[in-house]
């Protein structure tokens, strides 16, 4: 009997010692609310070899922490906003359900988040919508109907030729234009057409909302005409608001 007792506590104690205790998860401070975040060159290079359409890892971000999330967290509440995809350049929020071809990426775990865009500019944001009307699958927001690649409103407008927006020069080509400000086109047809702003709206893991302005995907670089195609990228730069869960208001009080 005592033998047996001392091999439960050396069993134990080795379990013990091999599966620590989760991490808490930190509480979200006051002066993080009614404020303008501005987050600058979030991201890292693509791997080497990357196909210009390969499909990427995601990363992540915590908005209620303003900081990167690590990979290990993405099954918890500590990030709100993936980037994946092309570029990484396709954006969703941190909800644990969802089934099918898109679960979202932190699927099992206790995030209760979500995402969508509107065709508003961030200061024209001040209702926070109805829970029903955010998407929880993953990337979910990317390019915009109005450039290349895309069927639906998105954050970003893509010019595959470069002559939407500019001349067609070998610059010019492959930009992604950050739709935080109205951006004049030209269709395919010759039709010249004003974009709308968008913004993007998320519901945080732990069911806080955030309305978020996309100014960038190239490093160091906010103002559009600066873009250039071989700019390094991507590296996103973008403005957010966090409003407590039950808040119907963004408000910056801070």
């Amino acid at each position: 009997m005592i033998a047996l007792s001392l091999l439960f506590v050396v069993v134990f104690g080795r379990c013990s010692k091999s599966d620590p205790a989760p991490e808490p998860e930190p509480a979200i401070p006051e002066t993080m609310f009614n404020r303008l975040i501005e987050v600058r060159n979030f991201g890292e290079d693509l791997p080497v070899g990357s196909a210009p359409d390969s499909d990427q890892d995601p990363i992540y971000y915590s908005m209620e922490e303003n900081k990167p999330a690590d990979v290990s967290h993405r099954r918890t509440n500590r990030w709100d906003l993936s980037f994946a995809g092309i570029y990484r350049s396709y954006l969703a929020g941190n909800n644990g359900n969802g089934t099918g071809v898109s679960p979202n990426y932190g699927l099992n775990g206790p995030g209760v988040g979500g995402i969508m865009i509107v065709e508003k500019s961030f200061d024209e944001v001040v209702d926070i919508p109805a829970d029903a009307e955010f998407k929880i699958q993953r990337n979910v927001v990317g390019p915009d109907i109005n450039g290349d690649m895309s069927d639906a409103i998105g954050w970003y407008l893509y010019d595959f030729g470069g002559t939407r927006v500019r001349d067609g020069a070998y610059d010019n080509a492959h930009i992604a234009y950050a739709l935080d400000e109205p951006l004049d086109i030209t269709l395919p047809n010759g039709e010249k057409k004003t974009v709308s702003p968008r913004t993007v709206i998320v519901r945080t893991a732990r069911g806080n909302y955030a309305k978020v302005r996309m100014r960038s995907l190239y490093k160091n670089k906010l103002e559009r005409d600066t873009w250039k195609r071989n700019d390094e990228k991507p590296y996103f730069s973008f403005d957010y608001v966090l409003a407590k869960k039950g808040s119907t208001k963004f408000e910056v009080t801070q």
